[in-house]
């Protein structure tokens, strides 16, 4: 568990950044996969498309920031912990 987490866990880190950041953002804004499912499942992607379809703008750009503030939120945690260092 020592070798594993003072060998192998730095020299994962980036590619566990760049694979969890790729998957997470793509996620964000997918809001079809609940509409051909046919599940009732309330995504973030849902609420900013109804209220678009409703002319409610102000409240579609509320919240849009949340998913943009969450991925700089994550790089900002990402990068301090040194996960760009060797990319």
């Amino acid at each position: 568990m020592r070798t594993f987490r003072s060998v192998m866990l730095p020299l994962l880190l980036p590619s566990i950044a760049a694979g969890s950041i790729f998957t997470f953002s793509l996620s964000l804004g997918d809001y079809i996969t609940v509409k051909i499912v046919g599940g009732t499942a309330q995504l973030i992607g849902n609420i900013i498309e109804r209220a678009l379809l409703a002319p409610n703008q102000p409240l579609a750009a509320a919240f849009t920031l949340w998913p943009m503030l969450i991925m700089v939120t994550y790089l900002a945690v990402m990068g301090r912990a040194g996960a760009f260092k060797n990319l």
